[in-house]
């Protein structure tokens, strides 16, 4: 039998006090009998004969139970959205745990808080252990808290253990805090980060610019949701399949967003193929992000036709009985989710929680928690996927505390003239500040299609609603109306079955169909929730939900997520969210889901997460706040770049006019950083030497680009670009002296301080090759490495005009190597003459594996591009192409190199590259 969340009994044992400040904000102390602690279960005890530092410790034991135990302290006052320290010390004697059955996993004895999931604790304590600190970090989501002491927690356990000096204290900011800096993505104002399986991703701004930051971000997850998008319309003709979906979307489906939407949704698009990605060998459009945001209500179709009234309802027409008819509709079970307030919540608030049952080939990318800050309409936040406007498993959030999500119900008839839901949804929760505004929108021009019952809350006022909504049918339950189902007053639950009669009548217009029992019938999953609103009644709060989403039927084997809100988490938009399944479990692909889409590989259960739209603390100067001095990012650049073009009035003015015009090519090519490292990179190359004409041209240039980078660094977007747009509107066509444009700015010039970093790129050997030398390894792999060899060599002859000579590692000479740019063939355990250099040119690859930016690479798929300046000689440069096995060597030596320092190969197509931090 499953123990209550509460069941207090209370127990004379210990203090919690709080301190002056300067301490931690509450200490245990159990020296006295004040009755500060409740046991929940088990047994305790406060034990004089087991002491650290001279104080008497609690004694935790199995109690008569043998089960678990939980000790609940008094109320602990915090301050929400704070980060706390709890910290404690455990010792153990014989204690032994034992998992009742595959989940929750059972742990040992441990610190965690009332508020917090069954799967966030400190660090655990099993057999026989001295003293011990322990702690755990966390986010406040409760004003009052409870700390708890546990053992066996989630199974059974044996043995005792001892808790004293356990403390909380508040931190302003944490050691190893996560994201860290590294792991945050950014463009302009937007940004992406992992946590925990999910992708957290943050846009701003107007709809197209939004999209684009979308599109840049995401740009490689958008292409692989694509391919399992096709897979899960038509797994067997791809092609073919995508081609109809584009019909189908285009005909049915794109005119029923509006314009903000497809404008955002072209901006994603847009901004995914200048970030590279292609579909299908081409572009990614509008169209196909249309069909991305429509796939699941194009397979709904299917459901959807049969039952849509044609006109021939009501006229006996009987097929001759020469085959067995079938029903081909089929009902399918796609989550499960509550709302809870009032009389049957802990506090009388609001609470409510979701968790989707979802094909394999979607889930798996079902893990974006996407921030929207629009310029107009609310904050969003909303569980979706690469690519999407709307949450698709349908959980959303916004800035006025709205939470809205939904379980699906059987589909009712098309309508033609309605708009998706993905659109009815998304603007729903970005205009709807209310229940009445979210109902309104979610039920104007209603295509029918992916027939939702809806859950509402609103955290301003503690209200929450179920609105079923068919096609033309519609029933909305509210609690601020005492409009119960089913007698359970203070909670709505829903799993895909439809209680209102008018609402299923819509499965069934022809009066002359197939008999069937058309009113409510409640199935397994009513009945649990049912059970267990009875057995929580007046103590649901967040716990509720994490013990309803490990619970079966609750929860089922295509079950992939679970998230849950208070009405404190709500109106501060965060949320605790699991991506995998809620009860701990393992998603192995089965054959079918292989056969469905290849690249499935399974979900695996992540831990509960508080997720917030509070920016991250690693980014506070990196995603600047004030207006002044701000940097939009590249679709800003593109959309307020000048017109117009000048000419020199001497040479000494070449630096202003070429290198203003190659600025305009930096700011519009979508990879401002990157076109920065490489004026830096040709600029210190082209100091090393003596120039020619062409080369003084080239160091005019980039002198004026990276000044004038500066400049809008120093001075903020909109003025840089209302200085400019100015100066070349009045100047264009025009000889003029750099230092009118320099008074017109208000500045001297003066180039900024050199940064550090690469002499070279990768494609700066094909204008070297008359002091080239191509030097392949031949301690392993020999013959790939020479067949690379040869091939660069009649590459670059081809294209170059260029014979390179090819030397053996071991016969190169050390005045060739210093007198020529040399090209390494074959990573350093083949190749002798690489080994020697590999430190001196930054190179860490031992064996089969490389490590570059701050990242491991061991696939064997991988190689590795590398350009350095020759240790000998500076003015001449290195390019190592080296493979982790010998075909990813042969591959690379026909891959085509760009203007990087570095680039990563997989299977021979370029993945990443750029350029590494200066080394001091």
């Amino acid at each position: 039998m499953r123990p209550p969340l509460l069941a207090p009994v209370l127990a004379a044992l210990v203090s919690l006090a709080p301190l002056p400040a300067a301490t931690p904000l509450f200490r245990a102390s159990f020296e006295n009998s004040n009755p500060a602690w409740t046991t929940l279960r088990g047994a305790a005890a406060i034990d004089p004969t087991v002491t650290r530092e001279n104080q008497k410790s609690l004694r935790v034991e199995p109690g008569a139970s043998l089960g678990d135990a939980s000790i609940q302290s008094a109320p602990v006052t915090l301050t929400i959205g704070k980060r706390y320290l709890l910290t404690g010390w455990i010792r153990t004697e014989k204690l032994l745990v034992r998992d009742l059955d595959r989940s929750p996993i059972a742990i040992g004895a441990t610190l965690s808080m009332a508020s917090l999931p069954f799967d966030a604790h400190s660090e655990s304590l099993g057999g026989t252990r001295d003293w011990t600190r322990v702690q755990l970090r966390f986010t406040a989501t409760r004003a009052q808290d409870n700390i708890l002491l546990t053992a066996g927690a989630g199974g059974a356990f044996e043995g005792k253990a001892w808790f004293s000096g356990v403390s909380v204290e508040s931190e302003d900011s944490a050691p190893n805090e996560w994201p860290a800096r590294t792991a945050i993505t950014t463009y302009g104002p937007a940004y992406r980060y992992p946590t925990s399986g999910w992708i957290y991703l943050h846009i701003e701004g107007q709809p197209y610019e939004r999209g684009y930051q979308h599109g840049r971000l995401m740009a490689n997850e958008i292409v692989q949701y694509m391919e399992r998008c096709a897979a899960q319309i038509d797994m067997k003709g791809k092609k073919d399949g995508w081609d109809l979906a584009r019909d189908t979307a285009n005909a049915l489906f794109l005119r029923g967003f509006d314009q903000e939407i497809l404008e955002e949704m072209k901006g994603i698009a847009e901004g995914a193929s200048d970030a590279g990605a292609r579909w299908q060998g081409r572009r990614i459009d509008l169209i196909d992000m249309v069909v991305v945001n429509t796939t699941v209500e194009i397979g709904q179709l299917k459901e959807a036709l049969p039952i849509t009234p044609n006109g021939l309802e009501g006229l006996h027409l009987e097929s001759p009985e020469l085959f067995e008819r079938h029903q081909n509709t089929s009902i399918s079970d796609h989550c499960s989710a509550f709302a809870a307030t009032g009389r049957a919540t802990r506090d009388g608030r609001m609470v409510i929680g979701h968790t989707t049952w979802w094909p394999l080939t979607l889930a798996e990318q079902t893990n974006v928690m996407l921030d929207i800050k629009p310029a107009e309409g609310h904050r969003v936040l909303l569980q979706s996927y690469p690519g999407g406007i709307e949450s698709g498993t349908d959980w959303y959030q916004n800035d006025a505390g709205i939470v809205l999500t939904e379980t699906t119900i059987r589909q009712s008839p098309f309508n033609r003239d309605g708009t998706p839901v993905a659109y009815r949804a998304r603007k729903a929760i970005q205009y709807g500040g209310s229940i009445d505004k979210v109902v309104e929108y979610l039920g104007e021009k209603n295509n029918g299609l992916y027939t939702n019952e809806w859950i509402i809350g609103d955290a301003k006022n503690n209200e929450i609603a179920m609105y079923e909504l068919g096609t033309y049918k519609t029933h909305l339950y509210r609690s601020s109306k005492n409009d119960w189902f089913g007698g359970t007053e203070g909670f709505y639950w829903g799993n895909n079955n439809a209680k209102d009669l008018n609402v299923r009548l819509e499965y069934k217009p022809d009066p002359n169909g197939e008999p069937e029992y058309v009113p409510y019938v409640p199935q397994d999953r009513d009945l649990k929730w049912q059970e267990l609103y009875r057995e929580y009644k007046g103590k649901i709060d967040e716990q509720f939900g994490f013990l309803a989403f490990r619970t079966a039927p609750l929860v089922s084997s295509s079950a992939m997520d679970a998230k849950i809100a208070t009405a404190d988490m709500a109106s501060r938009m965060m949320v605790w969210a699991a991506f995998g399944k809620p009860n701990q479990r393992e998603w192995v692909p089965s054959q079918s889901e292989k056969e469905n889409y290849s690249n499935n590989d399974g979900l695996y259960s992540s831990s509960y997460r508080l997720i917030s739209t509070e920016l991250p603390a690693a980014l506070h100067e990196a995603v600047p706040e004030t207006e002044t001095a701000r940097e939009y990012g590249d679709p800003y650049y593109s959309s307020h770049l000048w017109k117009g073009w000048v000419l020199p009035a001497s040479s000494a003015d070449i630096w202003f006019t070429s290198g203003s015009a190659a600025y305009y090519r930096d700011l519009k090519s979508g990879n401002l950083s990157r076109a920065m490292s490489l004026h830096w990179a040709e600029y210190r190359s082209l100091n090393l030497a003596d120039r020619n004409p062409i080369q003084s041209f080239q160091l005019e240039t980039h002198k004026g680009a990276l000044f004038l980078d500066q400049l809008r660094h120093d001075i903020g977007d909109v003025r840089f670009f209302q200085l400019m747009s100015d100066f070349f509107r009045a100047h264009t066509t025009k000889a003029v002296t750099a230092q009118s444009f320099l008074d017109a700015a208000g500045v001297k010039f003066a180039l900024p301080r050199d940064p550090g970093g690469a002499l070279y790129v990768a494609t700066d050997i094909g204008r070297r090759l008359a002091t080239a030398i191509l030097v392949y390894g031949t301690v392993a792999d020999a013959g790939a490495n020479r067949y690379a060899a040869e091939q660069l060599q009649r590459k670059y002859l081809d294209r170059f005009e260029s014979a390179v000579p090819i030397r053996k590692d071991f016969e190169v000479t050390p005045d060739e190597l210093r007198t020529h740019d040399i090209v390494f063939v074959g990573r350093p355990e083949t190749n002798s003459a690489l080994a020697v250099w590999t430190e001196k040119i930054g190179l860490d690859m031992p064996g089969e594996l490389f490590r570059i930016a701050g990242s491991e690479h061991a696939s064997e798929r991988e190689a590795l591009a590398l350009a350095a300046a020759n240790p000998l000689d500076h003015r001449h440069m290195v390019l190592v192409l080296a493979g982790n096995n010998a075909l990813q060597t042969v591959l690379l030596s026909k891959a085509g190199l760009t203007r990087n320092e570095y680039s990563i190969f997989d299977s021979g197509t370029e993945t990443i590259s750029g350029f590494l931090p200066a080394v001091r």
